[in-house]
């Protein structure tokens, strides 16, 4: 590296070490690849590094101009620490130490994001390309507007806490919706998640309107049910509830996905939720218990609000293709031998009381042929399918029969059949 591009790189990175909110940057790649650079370690492959990281963020986010300074924002914009937790939770920072010691670091990324690249690109010509990216998908949205046309420090500082106010920090800010990992003991966000609306949703308009209704007190901050939705396969359910993670994402809303197994975790999963400033919906896909299997209890015990009450900012949706999510069997409503269960009724209210807990149930019934044909005609019209109704109505039927009967999903996959054939 030359004595000249070294001195370019000099006080940017040396700034670095002065960060104080934001210092958790400082194990970010491209960041340690630069302090690399600038040690004389691998120019070549130090620049080719940057490269490949940023120009794959630039297409995963949809950013495009200077990456390495869209980048270097990105960074501070998704980081979760004490400032930006409160201004996810909108208090005001305004006037405050944490304000003050936020704005020093503002000053510290206008520094390393405005390294003159340019000059630098003598050490690789491809550095080049950086400053003036075109991604294939260009998703930039008005807060990137706002940024680059913010000129001072506070200027900049403000927009950040406009993006904390409205979308959150860190991983809450960024994604809709999350599934939780295990092994890491943590939400993971899902990167490209179910894209459904309402609008795809054909029929049970009744069913929508009361969980819109519920989320929506939620949202507000009003009183609001954990619900249950039961019915038949294929009705619409799971497709309910990620719709919602869609509309609402503005408002605050997040949906965190977790399998009947992992409800044992739950309680160390609601501590990490109960101080941040959206609101977040449990969603357990396909609930029921067999007889053996005891995560039920836990369950109760969170829904009734037991030795771990559940915060104000989490309900749980479910759904379930039965609507007593414990198996239950003839032998429970029946007195047995001598060394029988004396109370057979306490057994069986056992059983039954889980769904109780839920304070909303909404049943997603079959539909009949006749609602399963008006849904095949809605979406194929959707679809820009253009075929005579009799002959729809007929092969409709057909898919219907050769598949697993009539529901929403079995017209969605029959529709796709012809929009298949079709090309």
């Amino acid at each position: 590296m030359s004595d000249f591009s070294k001195k370019i790189l000099e006080e940017p990175v040396k700034n670095l070490d002065r960060l104080i909110l934001y210092r958790s940057i400082l194990s970010d790649p491209v960041i340690l690849s630069l302090k690399d650079i600038f040690k004389g370690k691998n120019a070549y492959g130090g620049f080719s590094e940057i490269i490949s990281i940023l120009s794959e963020s630039a297409e995963a986010m949809g950013y495009g101009g200077n990456i390495f300074k869209n980048y270097m924002f990105s960074l501070f914009l998704y980081n979760e620490n004490r400032f930006s937790l409160y201004c996810e939770n909108n208090k005001n920072v305004q006037n405050t130490s944490l304000y003050k010691l936020a704005l020093n670091d503002i000053k510290i990324l206008k520094s390393i994001s405005s390294i003159d690249l340019k000059s630098l690109s003598g050490e690789m010509e491809t550095l080049s390309e950086i400053l003036n990216y075109t991604p294939i998908n260009n998703k930039k949205d008005e807060f990137w507007e706002h940024m680059y046309s913010a000129v001072s420090d506070n200027e900049i500082l403000d927009v950040f806490v406009r993006f904390y106010n409205t979308l959150g920090c860190g991983d809450i800010s960024r994604f809709r919706s999350f599934k939780y990992d295990g092994g890491l003991k943590k939400i993971v966000g899902i990167d490209n998640p179910d894209p459904i609306t309402f609008d795809d949703i054909i029929g049970y308009t009744a069913q929508t309107d009361e969980l819109i209704n519920n989320t929506e007190a939620f949202i507000k901050g009003f009183p609001a049910n954990n619900v249950l939705l039961v019915g038949s396969r294929g009705t619409g359910k799971s497709s309910s509830v990620k719709a919602l993670a869609n509309k609402y994402y503005k408002d605050g809303l997040r949906i965190i996905e977790i399998t009947k197994d992992q409800i044992v975790e739950l309680t160390k999963l609601l501590s990490s939720l109960k101080d941040r400033g959206r609101k977040f919906i449990i969603f357990i896909d396909d609930l029921s218990f067999d007889e053996s299997e005891i995560q039920y209890k836990h369950m109760k015990s969170l829904l009734d609000g037991g030795s771990q009450s559940k915060p104000d900012n989490v309900l749980f949706y479910a759904t379930s293709n039965r609507r007593h999510l414990i198996s239950e069997k003839w032998s429970d409503r029946q007195r047995g031998s001598d060394d029988a269960e004396i109370h057979t009724q306490d057994t069986l209210n056992e059983k039954l009381s889980l769904a109780d807990r839920f304070g909303i149930t909404i049943s997603y019934p079959k539909p009949t042929s006749f609602e399963y044909l008006n849904m095949v005609k809605i979406m194929a019209r959707k679809s820009g399918i253009s075929i005579d109704d009799e002959i729809l109505e007929k092969e409709a039927l057909k898919w219907e029969i050769n598949q697993k009967g009539v529901s929403g999903r079995t017209a969605r996959q029959f529709v796709n059949h012809l929009k298949g054939s079709s090309r």
